[in-house]
């Protein structure tokens, strides 16, 4: 995975302003946190202390539906049934970059 094509994509959707700053952050926490492979897990807490503690569930989820709309990051497994601000895992994706 070529992490510098991947930027220069997000770069355009914020240079577009597809993206908000939390989802921008979440992006960008999430490609670092892959290691160089496309797939990763991250503990939502490790998000959540990342982004803030203003980053509710409700806005995780949206902001992984508006990844996967710009196809940037996939969820791999949903999440957890009725969850709340418990902790849980993440599994994710990291799309391949677009051909021009």
């Amino acid at each position: 995975m070529d992490k510098l094509e991947l930027l220069q994509e997000l770069e355009k959707l914020v240079a577009g302003n597809g993206l908000d700053a939390d989802e921008i952050r979440l992006c960008l926490l999430l490609l670092t946190n892959c290691k160089g492979s496309r797939n990763g897990e991250i503990e939502y807490r490790t998000v959540k202390s990342a982004i803030g503690r203003e980053f509710s569930l409700e806005k995780l989820e949206k902001s992984c539906r508006r990844l996967f709309m710009y196809k940037l990051i996939a969820l791999t497994s949903p999440f957890p049934e009725g969850m709340n601000e418990e902790n849980f895992i993440i599994s994710y994706m990291v799309f391949p970059v677009r051909e021009n």
